[in-house]
């Protein structure tokens, strides 16, 4: 996107009450950032301080691009303000891309490539690795990198359609499972089928809670560390139809 900046006057004056202008342009697209100055005492003074900024504009998108892919995912990384075991996670998710174009300049990566390795890539990992690369090059476009982001525009990436999962087709067989294994684990069984809880919430469960409800206030996510959940919510005991026994096993 070549940029072009507008050269106006202000409608402010000067302390003489002379005509003052100033100069305007956006640093990427319609949404991006727009920088201004002013206080101009000819609109050719305005012009050429213009020139001069949009010159800046495209030495440094010229450096930038000139960054490879591992470089950018690199810079990336250092300043996503997340958790560290999400930092872990995206890192694992780009390496199938570094290993396509880690050495690749990041404003010679094109559409038609990132189509064909996504194709490539396992079907678990698909979706989530090709949001990984589209979330780097979705910053790269906003810090005035690339002007579109080639692992979006003409590149498919359908949600993946969720296989629901049934371990068990009766409650008799939950009963069967929680009574091989003892009355010291087998309610946690019942617990778990009763309340749709995931492991690591259930497993972060505290006994503070009035019986029959427990609220979901932490999730187990990493090396025994708790934290709390994105979707939190309270989750009644024996809240799957059960009979009552059931029901009162389920909440102990």
């Amino acid at each position: 996107m070549k940029q072009h900046g507008q050269v106006f006057e202000l409608q402010s004056r000067g302390g003489d009450g002379e005509r003052l202008w100033a100069y305007r342009y956006r640093l990427g697209g319609r949404d991006s950032k727009r920088v201004q100055r002013g206080g101009f005492a000819c609109a050719s003074d305005a012009a050429n301080a213009l020139e001069r900024a949009l010159e800046r504009v495209r030495r440094e998108r010229q450096i930038h691009r000139t960054l490879t892919l591992a470089e950018l995912v690199d810079e990336y990384l250092a300043q996503h303000d997340v958790q560290q075991v999400t930092i872990k996670k995206l890192r694992w998710l780009l390496s199938k891309a570094l290993a396509a174009f880690g050495d690749q300049r990041v404003g010679e990566l094109t559409s038609h490539e990132i189509a064909a390795w996504r194709m490539t890539l396992s079907p678990g990992h698909r979706f989530e690795a090709t949001q990984a690369l589209r979330q780097v090059l979705h910053r790269a476009t906003a810090w005035g990198m690339i002007d579109a982001n080639p692992a979006k525009v003409g590149v498919d990436n359908p949600t993946p359609r969720r296989k629901e999962q049934r371990p068990f087709e009766s409650w008799a067989e939950v009963d069967t499972l929680a009574d091989a294994i003892g009355p010291r684990y087998g309610p946690m069984i019942l617990f778990a089928a009763a309340t749709g809880l995931r492991p690591a919430e259930w497993v972060a469960l505290e006994k503070r809670d009035p019986r029959g409800t427990r609220r979901v206030r932490a999730a187990i996510i990493h090396e025994g560390r708790a934290q709390t959940p994105k979707d939190r919510g309270e989750h009644p005991g024996g809240a799957a139809p059960s009979a009552s026994a059931r029901s009162t096993r389920a909440t102990a």
